[in-house]
Parts: C-alpha cells; sequence; structure tokens
C-alpha cells in the first residue's frame, strides 16, 4: 500500500497503540466501577432498571452460546453443542424472559430489534427457535417495523426449507459467518466454508426476502494482502447486502498455541495495518456501511439504534444489557444462570450506574461511530456543557491525527478515522479509564505481535 503522511501519523500514533485490545462493535466499558450484586438483591436491582429507563423503545438480544466446534479465532468461548444441555438452557432462557415481563422491565415498551447471537443460534433447530420467538411475542409488544435477525453458520443454512422457515417465524436479517474464502486459512483456523455454498446461501437468503450479511476477518493465521484481495473479489461477485470486517483479536488459547509452534503464521502489525486500510476502503466504495459511517438502519438495524443509544436487554449467560445510565452483566457460568432462574431470581452478576462524567464518554464513543457524528447541540442540551469544552485535549488529539473534525453542529470523524473506527474507539475508552484511575494503563487482551517479542 502506498505510504503517506497521514496514514502513517495514524499508524504510528493511534495503530500501534491499540491494535493489541481493539475490539467490534465497541461501546464504553469501566470495568474497575463494576459492582457484584447479590442474588437476593437482583429483583430490586431490576426495580431500579425500569425506574431509570424512560425510553419507549428496546433492543433485544438472545444468547444461544453453543457451537458444533470451536473456531480458532473466536473469543467467544462457546459450549459444545449437546442436546440435552441445549434443551434445559433453553428451558431457563424462556423463563427468564417471562421473569422479566413479571418484573415490569417491558411495560409500556416496544422491541425496535432482535437479534440472536451466539455461539451458534443455528445450531438450535427452527422449533426451538420459534419457542424463544413465541415467549418474546407473548411478553413484548414488538414495533410494526420490528427488525428479527441471527448469526448462522454456513453448514447450517444449506436447506431452504429452514431458510423460508426463519422467513415465516419474522426473521427479516441473516448475519453469516465466513471470515475468509481462503481454504488453507480455514483449515488452519477450523472452518470449512467454501465460496460456492456461500453463494448459494445468499441467494436462497435474498429470494425469501431477507437481508443477509457476511462477517470477515483481517489478522487470521497465515493470511496475506494478496488473500485479503482475493476475498474481497469474490464478496464483490457473491454481492451480500452487507459486510463486516473485524480484527482477528489473538485470545484464544487454540491460536495462542498454534502461534507459539508456528510463529511465522502471525501476521506483522504493519501488514494488518494495510489489510485493514483496504478492506475498509473497498467496503466504502462498494456502499457497505459499518462502525464509523452508519448513515441509516437498512444494513444494520440493530446496530444503528444501539449507538443511538437505545436501551439493550439481554438473555442468557455471560450477557451484557444497557441503559443510557446502567449498565449490568448475566452470570456467566451456566449453572448459577440455570439456579437462579429456577428459584426466580434475575441472573444478574454485576452492574455498573454510569456517572454523569461516564454517560459523556457513552454519548461521544457511541455517536461517532453514527456518519452523522456526535450533535453538539443535543450533547449541550443533555448534559449543559459543550463535547468541545469536556474532552478538549481528546478532541485536539484525534484532530491533530485527521481523524475527527468539526461540520457545522457535529463532530465527525474523517474518512480515515471512520477507516480506523476501532482505534479511535479505544483511544476514547483509554482516556476515561486513565482519567478514572489517575494513570493506570490497561493491559491489552490480545496477544498481537507480542508472540514474536
Amino acid at each position: 500500500m502506498q505510504r503517506n503522511a497521514a496514514l502513517d501519523r495514524i499508524r504510528n500514533e493511534l495503530f500501534y497503540g491499540s491494535c493489541n485490545y481493539t475490539k467490534s462493535q465497541p461501546d464504553l466499558f469501566v470495568p474497575q466501577h463494576f459492582t457484584m450484586l447479590a442474588p437476593s438483591k437482583a429483583s430490586s436491582f431490576i426495580d431500579t432498571v425500569v425506574a431509570a429507563m424512560v425510553e419507549t423503545e428496546l433492543l433485544l438480544y438472545i444468547h444461544l452460546p453453543f457451537c458444533f466446534s470451536e473456531c480458532l479465532f473466536c473469543n467467544s468461548f462457546p459450549h459444545k453443542v449437546d442436546t440435552q444441555v441445549q434443551q434445559e438452557y433453553l428451558r431457563r432462557l424462556i423463563l427468564q424472559i417471562e421473569l422479566y415481563e413479571r418484573l415490569g422491565l417491558f411495560k409500556g415498551k416496544k422491541a425496535k430489534c432482535i437479534c440472536f447471537g451466539g455461539g451458534t443460534p443455528t445450531a438450535f433447530a427452527n422449533s426451538e427457535i420459534r419457542k424463544v420467538m413465541d415467549t418474546v411475542r407473548a411478553c413484548v409488544t414488538l414495533t410494526d417495523d420490528c427488525s428479527i435477525a441471527t448469526e448462522a453458520h454456513p453448514a447450517t443454512m444449506e436447506h431452504e426449507a429452514r431458510v423460508l422457515d426463519l422467513a415465516d417465524m419474522g426473521f427479516n436479517r441473516i448475519s453469516m459467518g465466513c471470515q475468509t474464502f481462503d481454504p488453507q486459512i480455514l483449515q488452519l483456523c477450523n472452518r470449512n466454508n467454501t465460496p460456492s455454498q456461500v453463494q448459494g446461501i445468499v441467494q436462497t437468503v435474498q429470494r425469501a426476502g431477507m437481508m443477509i450479511n457476511i462477517d470477515m476477518m483481517t489478522g487470521l493465521p497465515g493470511q496475506s494482502i494478496e488473500s485479503v484481495q482475493a476475498d474481497l473479489r469474490m464478496l464483490e461477485q457473491i454481492r451480500p447486502d452487507a459486510v463486516e470486517y473485524i480484527r482477528h483479536e489473538i485470545v484464544n488459547p487454540l491460536i495462542a498455541r498454534l502461534y507459539t509452534q508456528r510463529p511465522e503464521l502471525i501476521v506483522p502489525d504493519d501488514t494488518l495495518f494495510d489489510m485493514v486500510f483496504m478492506a475498509q476502503e473497498w467496503m466504502d466504495g462498494q456502499g457497505y456501511e459499518q462502525n464509523g459511517r452508519f448513515s441509516c438502519d437498512r444494513q444494520w438495524p440493530y446496530r444503528y439504534h444501539w449507538l443511538r443509544e437505545t436501551p439493550i436487554i439481554s438473555f442468557g449467560i455471560r450477557t451484557r444489557s444497557y441503559s443510557p445510565a446502567i449498565c449490568f452483566d448475566s452470570h456467566e457460568e451456566l449453572a448459577s444462570f440455570n439456579r437462579l432462574v429456577d428459584k426466580g431470581i434475575p441472573p444478574v452478576g454485576r452492574y455498573i450506574m454510569l456517572s454523569r462524567r461516564e454517560r459523556m464518554y457513552r454519548r461521544l464513543i457511541l455517536s461517532l461511530q453514527l456518519k452523522g457524528g456526535l450533535d453538539i447541540s443535543r450533547f449541550h442540551a443533555s448534559f449543559g456543557e459543550s463535547p468541545l469544552d469536556v474532552f478538549s485535549p481528546l478532541v485536539s488529539k484525534l484532530a491533530d491525527l485527521g481523524c475527527l473534525c468539526q461540520e457545522d453542529e457535529s463532530l465527525r470523524l474523517t474518512r480515515l478515522g471512520a477507516y480506523f473506527v476501532e482505534d479511535v474507539c479505544d483511544c476514547i475508552i483509554d482516556s476515561a479509564l486513565q482519567e478514572e484511575s489517575r494513570g493506570l494503563v490497561r493491559a491489552p487482551h490480545s496477544g498481537g505481535s507480542m508472540f514474536r517479542r
């Protein structure tokens, strides 16, 4: 890739500082402010959430954390598919939805979007997914234009009857993980999807009247600029409705073991930077939106409304729920989750009551991922201060790097800022954390190029 001064500044002063702990769809995360919640106080805590949540629309996230096998790039650590364990989990998941309805969490609210994530949600039979959707509809009013989406593995979507049945349930969006079309890289990652298989599924989903997204990755083991270019050419042939490119985070022990044995497979930071730029430039040219340039909710309804601070209520283990003032996590362990739900206790493990300052930071980090950026007047109306004053050093730094600009009454990412939005968000999170901890610096969660050092 041709080098230039603007890109080199972002590379040297932003990307290198955060490339080992970037993540997709970032939200504000202040881990030291979490408070553990005793089960005896969980119901009264939900009462607090109900009282604080004045918004009339919600996003619902339903976590089905089971997979047929573990991909080496995965950082969600799913449970192995097991029919009995899945059925027991599904029963508790339905009980949790019904419990939250009885506690008034959905009273006066409508669900704007519903997202099934995992794991592999389609590791469950359609009949089981239908039970969950029937429960949701019985407990929560849906908006007329409610978007219902599920993540999926290509191997579970090959039969047209299954796709048509999902459409009949009300699903209108499928997000399918492909990561790459390079067979050698897929083999290293314990994956086996083929271009012809993926293309057939895309066409089937589109014929059923649903939209389909393909998830892709940069920085996979042994990946090269040439293999990314080949992936982009294949995507041009397949033409999904949406594409998301994210970076591989080296957090799975399986990939760490592979890199220890074969360090030559690690993608160098400079090459990863070039891959990110190339993929983002291609997506921009093809009209694909993702974090940093969402203009409407057509391609990514759930993500778009999340960034507009619509509250998220999540169900299942290892999930996080958000409102503008409160963030809370469910229990991570399956046994704890099951035991609490069986007793009629909300499975909330910890929470944060966001301070005014944290709410400001959250507004900033979410708004900048929208193409319209942060509305300065709206921010002032909410907090009584201008973001230009509140975040003056941070705004100056990002503007000086060529990532941020002020247009009319908005702070917006520049084109390059949007391409490297993950790094911009990490810079904002670091600013918040250092402010809260008086200068402490967080440790990276990804091995990255540290495996070579």
